[in-house]
């Protein structure tokens, strides 16, 4: 139903080919955001997709990139060539080629450009979110964008894990929104307790999988905060609502919200000085 790790043989690919990675997610001070996948990764900027490294057979991977993202440096390295597939530009590659195709001076440039071109206040929010909640022991944001064959397209903004106590967590959906976005009604309550019931009622899937995805992500040291070298999630999954600024718009949405849900978590954040 749902797998966000990697298989053995390329976990030990991950290890072994990206360690570049762990010193340049370091200097981005949590700006760059790695995300597990199936046998791929992304890597995200400000919220959005900037690159899909996908894992192929033979040491091979493929770097997909947004041709609005995709770095002119990198267009004219010689080391390098691309094709079009859809709105994509797509490098093959090696082990050995992965660092200078992934240097930080192409990231730089395509977060420049994802910054110049893909402006979304939510995205940004969600990502500030991300950002200033980094190595907590008490809350662990694991993924973002979490959907599996049974949902039918609709994607979780974050999913989060909550200290229940020590190494032990429980599942926590967070739907994030800015103040001012006019689906801040009663349809983003129902869709976060749609996704807190399909999590719940497929609980071992889940637990299975966000397990592994944190012993991974704790090995390549994405994560280093908490600790625990391995987790153990609970039952009790809970759903949150995360509203940013417009402070004035939202009241009216947030008081009707609260007293049509009243068991529904919502957290706002105003900007007052």
């Amino acid at each position: 139903m749902i797998t966000r790790y990697f298989n053995e043989e390329n976990f030990a690919r991950l290890l072994s080919d990206f360690g570049f990675l762990q010193k340049t997610l370091k200097a981005y001070k949590g700006e760059l955001d790695i995300s597990l996948r199936d046998q791929y990764l992304n890597l995200y900027f400000r919220g959005n997709n900037a690159a899909k490294i996908i894992f192929k057979a033979n040491g091979v991977y493929e770097i997909e990139i947004h041709e609005k993202f995709f770095s002119d440096s990198l267009s004219k390295d010689t080391r390098f060539t691309s094709k079009l597939r859809k709105n994509n530009r797509v490098l093959k590659t090696t082990a050995e080629l992965l660092h200078p195709a992934l240097q930080k001076s192409y990231l730089d440039e395509i977060y420049r450009n994802i910054k110049a071109e893909n402006y979304s206040e939510e995205l940004a929010f969600e990502q500030m979110l991300m950002t200033d909640n980094l190595n907590r022991d008490d809350l662990i944001i694991i993924d973002r964008q979490v959907t599996d064959r049974n949902l039918k397209g609709r994607r979780m903004d974050l999913l989060a894990l909550k200290q229940a106590q020590k190494n032990q967590y429980h599942f926590l959906v967070l739907e994030v929104k800015m103040g001012n976005n006019p689906e801040l009604k009663d349809a983003v309550a129902e869709q976060v307790n749609t996704y807190v019931n399909h999590i719940d009622e497929n609980f071992e899937a889940y637990k299975a999988c966000y397990e592994k995805h944190y012993s991974q992500k704790k090995q390549f040291r994405i994560i280093w905060e908490p600790t625990w070298t391995e987790i153990e999630i609970v039952k009790d999954v809970q759903g949150m609502i995360i509203v940013g600024g417009y402070s004035r718009i939202a009241k009216a949405q947030i008081e009707t919200l609260e007293e049509n849900h009243p068991a529904l978590k919502i957290r706002s954040f105003a900007y007052k000085i």
